[in-house]
């Protein structure tokens, strides 16, 4: 595949486009805890727009979701590129796993590990750190039980969620 067809699309994929951003940026407004740990239903935005978009568009998906969010609700702390990278991971990672293929457990579940070992413990801990200048050792023991017990959560949400959109028929047309 070729970087044109990668990123050819057309109005009516910009349009669900927008409105899987405008899910996870609402979706992301829902959520409990503290700046260094908290949970949100943001995840399932991603997961959307990995499935729907595959990793490239969904990761750009991610990024608009994460500046989209920051200029209507503004971010704890002032804006971070760091937070917007991880906002792209996730939909990469989720796009390289569901993207125009089946729903599968093993996929569900390597996707929500890599998320959450990647971008959950792996960056979002760093850019606490770097942030706030919070040990780095302190962030990571604050974070790991909600990491320990959320992508159980996660996974059985997801497997939902692909099921849903699967059965709609809610797909790119190329």
């Amino acid at each position: 595949m070729t970087t044109k067809e990668i990123f050819k699309v057309e109005l009516r994929d910009l349009v669900l486009l927008g409105f899987v951003v405008a899910i996870k940026v609402v979706l992301s407004r829902f959520s409990l805890g503290t700046t260094v740990v908290h949970v949100s239903l943001g995840f399932i935005g991603s997961v959307m727009l990995g499935y729907l978009f595959g990793p490239v568009w969904g990761a750009i998906g991610g990024g608009i979701s994460d500046f989209v969010s920051s200029a209507l609700f503004g971010n704890q702390g002032g804006f971070f590129i760091g937070f917007t990278l991880s906002a792209m991971i996730g939909p990469l990672i989720y796009g390289l796993l569901f993207y125009k293929k089946p729903v599968k457990i093993w996929r569900i579940i390597l996707a929500t590990i890599l998320v959450t070992v990647i971008v959950n413990i792996g960056l979002n801990t760093l850019w606490v750190h770097l942030m706030y200048g919070m040990d780095l050792k302190a962030a990571l023991i604050q974070r790991i039980p909600k990491e320990t017990i959320v992508p159980w959560i996660e996974m059985v949400v997801t497997y939902f969620v692909l099921q849903a959109i699967s059965r709609v028929k809610i797909r790119r047309q190329f």
